[in-house]
């Protein structure tokens, strides 16, 4: 749910005057900072259960926020400049697909019959509430970043299945910290390498865009993604994807609430659908995740102490 205002706070963030890779590479490099500091608290790390992975899982940890991550959030914030929120939000929306499919393929977690109802439950009702009851129509001017959501959508997807596979072997917490840190050097390297495109600009922004960052690097950052990289540890992946459709109807609320907008027949219909998937997902006593080869448990105990 602290996710659904992010699209909305990024373009606030713009029309204050912040480029897209300023915003973007300023979040992620103060989470790689502020989430570094917490884990060299021991009573932070034992309250999140915090183990270190192996050397080579470290670098592909890294690597994944080098390559997936931070370019997905790149791409994230300059197609929302050139698409809408809410366009975005419809792209966002196959998100949980995405992920349902890679983590049956790289995870081996078995999806029954009843979560594949309760997706598709929630993926209809998400649809309803953002496009409505006939086919999408989005705006050929945005063709172009439409087409870039899309693809970071798809390419966040796939990091984050990756990156599960390490968490489970040690933390996710600790593995969510060396993912920040990959995205945060791609990220301040962006504008020195493609200057033209990612440009780092703060002209003229003020308390709008400080408010933007501080939710962004604490709530949607430290307090969201950390919650989501320590449940994902055990809980299947492709079950709770199933929560992250609630963004749409959560985001026609703040269009309401800051932008006047009022409610329809088909926001009541998409938001019942969605909760009755999030009960179907909830009710369903599904298997464990399969365990990721390559650590034991004892292994990883003695490497932690």
């Amino acid at each position: 749910m602290l996710w659904a205002p992010v699209n909305l706070l990024v373009s606030l963030a713009v029309k204050d005057g912040a480029s897209p890779v300023a915003i973007a590479a300023t979040r992620w490099c103060s989470l790689a900072i502020l989430l570094g500091l917490c884990l060299s608290v021991p009573s932070f790390r034992r309250f999140t259960n915090a183990r270190w992975p192996v050397t080579k899982d470290r670098v592909v940890a890294v690597t994944l926020g080098f390559c997936f991550f931070g370019p997905a959030h790149a791409i994230y914030y300059y197609a929302i400049t050139r698409t809408s929120t809410f366009e975005g939000n419809i792209l966002g929306t196959t998100a949980p697909l995405w992920v349902a499919v890679l983590s049956f393929v790289l995870l081996r977690e078995r999806i029954s019959r009843v979560r594949v109802i309760a997706i598709a439950l929630g993926f209809a009702g998400a649809y309803v509430v953002s496009v409505g009851f006939a086919a999408p129509s989005l705006n050929q001017g945005h063709t172009f970043g439409n087409s870039l959501y899309l693809g970071a959508v798809v390419i966040e997807s796939i990091c984050g299945v990756l990156a599960i596979q390490i968490a489970r072997r040690s933390s996710g917490i600790t593995t969510l910290w060396l993912q920040v840190v990959g995205a945060a050097i791609f990220l301040s390297a962006a504008p020195f390498v493609l200057p033209g495109v990612f440009p780092y600009t703060f002209n003229g922004s003020g308390a709008t865009t400080a408010f933007v960052l501080t939710y962004l690097v604490l709530i949607s950052g430290l307090v969201t993604f950390g919650i989501w990289y320590t449940l994902a540890e055990k809980a299947p992946l492709s079950l709770m994807v199933i929560t992250l459709l609630l963004q749409p109807p959560l985001a026609t609320g703040l269009g309401m609430l800051f932008l006047n907008e009022k409610p329809n027949l088909q926001t009541a219909i998409g938001s019942a659908l969605i909760l009755v998937a999030l009960l179907i997902g909830t009710l369903e006593k599904g298997s464990a995740p399969v365990s990721v080869e390559g650590v034991t448990d004892r292994e990883t105990d003695e490497r932690n102490g």
